[in-house]
């Protein structure tokens, strides 16, 4: 888990965009957005790496159709944010709370995610592969037709979660501390070495492909 940071930004060094051109720029040059209020404001389809948002306030903002790779969203706050058909590569989300956010047909992938609260938020058809949800809450949260690989669900509270036609692998859904009334289906049985390589390729492919993508975009722009 990320280490709590004792020393915060005085107010008066946080940068806070103006209007959501800056905030766009901000967030693609990773300038520091901590504490930052960008709540309501319309960010979809924005492509960053390494953006630095930790405790920002991003609630009700759109973050569809995004790509984030390695992103800080420490303690940041999703409240009711729309970040559907979104894909998160990496980075921390631990302690980030997207409570009723809609996150649909989005993907999870190697990130960081614990003591993060998912309640009542929308994860339908979504994709959560290779992340920590260790302590995290996802009380009421619809995950129906979810795609669930190599998960730590340590600890993790599924009261109440809506897991119909999901489908899972290598979850130890029994160190929960609340699991799923319905355990999901498994994948297709393959031996365990041979998801071990298809998920890590997967992720490393994914992961040279964006930075490509993201470094022509760059030289371009």
């Amino acid at each position: 888990m990320s280490q709590e940071i004792k020393i915060e930004k005085k107010a008066s060094e946080v940068v806070q965009p103006g209007n959501e051109e800056e905030a766009r720029l901000a967030i693609r040059t990773r300038q520091d957005l901590s504490g930052a209020r960008l709540q309501g404001m319309m960010l979809d389809n924005i492509n960053a790496v390494g953006a630095i948002l930790r405790k920002t306030d991003l609630a009700r903002t759109d973050l569809s159709h995004s790509l984030l790779i390695n992103p800080n969203l420490y303690k940041a706050s999703l409240h009711g944010t729309a970040a559907h058909n979104t894909m998160i590569l990496g980075g921390d989300l631990v302690k980030t709370s997207c409570k009723g956010a809609d996150l649909s047909h989005s993907a999870i992938i190697g990130t960081d995610a614990q003591e993060a609260s998912f309640e009542g938020a929308n994860l339908n058809n979504a994709a959560l592969v290779s992340t920590s949800l260790v302590d995290t809450n996802f009380t009421q949260a619809d995950l129906s037709n979810t795609l669930l690989a190599s998960l730590d669900v340590t600890g993790a509270d599924f009261s109440d979660a809506n897991l119909s036609g999901a489908r899972s692998y290598h979850v130890n859904w029994e160190q929960a501390k609340v699991p799923p009334n319905i355990t999901p289906e498994p994948l297709v049985k393959l031996p365990n070495w041979v998801w071990s390589v298809l998920i890590g390729s997967l992720v490393g492919i994914i992961a040279l492909i964006l930075y490509s993508l993201l470094r022509k975009k760059n030289k371009r722009s």
